[in-house]
Parts: C-alpha cells; structure tokens; sequence
C-alpha cells in the first residue's frame, strides 16, 4: 500500500518540486525548440534554447540547469560532440549533468552510443510527452536520492 501511494504522489509532484527547475533544450530546427519548450512550461519547468551543441556548451557556462535535451544530428556540433565536451568538462555540475538526446533516426546504435555515457538517456523522436516527462521525474528523482544518500545513509521503506 504505502509503494502504491508513493507512486501516485510521485507521478502528482510538479517538476520543480523534485528538483527539475531549468532545462537547456538543443535542436538546430526552431520549430522543435519551441515545441520542447512549451511541452516543459506545461510542467512548470523553464528553458532556455540553443541552436547547435557549441552554443549549448557556452550557454551551461554561463547559466544553470538541471538538465539538458539535444537533438543528436545538428551542424557545427552535433549532440554527441555536446555530450562529449560536457563530460569533459572541469566544472562537475556540466560533467555530471544529465543529457536527453533524441533523434528522427531510430537506430539502435544510437540508443546503444548514448547508453555508454553515465547519465545520458535516448529518446526517439517524435518524442512522446508522456516519455519525456517521465524521463524527467526518473532524473530528478534519481538525483534527489543521490544528493541524501551519498554519505553511506541507508534507505529505510
């Protein structure tokens, strides 16, 4: 019974109450921008938008968030260049922070390269609300319980 509660409260809980604040959103076409960015503010969450992984990587600089999508195929840098430099990254909030990459391309190596990153999730396009936002919770969630539980405290249920 109590599983079953936290479950409904957890899928109740606005985003931003679990931590899911700002998010940085990627994509070369402004027209997918703009769609990630209301599906977002529909949950509450604000964003900001970058046209290319370059302009995203100066933008995480210079700005917070808790999270960042980006499309994987873009001129200049592509998603997994972005991925690439913010995991290299000296600043351990860009290097540790969770990326969303999404792609027309269904290919399964594309869903296999970003699994081999720590914190990197795949979603194709187009990209379901309902799998974005749940994508987002597990992230905020996941990083709730790291942020309590990383000193060796043990979950009580």
């Amino acid at each position: 019974m109590m599983v079953e509660l936290n479950v409904q409260l957890a899928e109740e809980l606005p985003l931003p109450t679990i931590g899911m604040r700002n998010v940085l959103v990627v994509d070369d076409v402004a027209v997918m921008r703009t769609i990630l960015s209301r599906v977002l503010k529909d949950r509450q969450v604000d964003s900001a938008q970058a046209s290319d992984g370059s302009e995203a990587f100066d933008l995480l600089s210079k700005q917070s968030f808790d999270a960042v999508i980006t499309d994987i195929e873009m001129p200049n840098w592509t998603g997994f260049d972005l991925v690439d430099a913010m995991r290299r990254s000296k600043d351990q909030r860009i290097a540790t922070m969770p990326v969303i990459v999404t792609s027309t391309l269904a290919d399964k190596s594309i869903a296999r390269k970003a699994r081999r990153y720590v914190g990197v999730y795949f979603l194709p396009k187009p990209i379901s609300v309902s799998r974005l936002s749940v994508t987002l919770k597990m992230i905020a969630t996941s990083r709730w319980l790291h942020e309590r539980f990383s000193d060796g405290r043990q979950i009580s249920f």
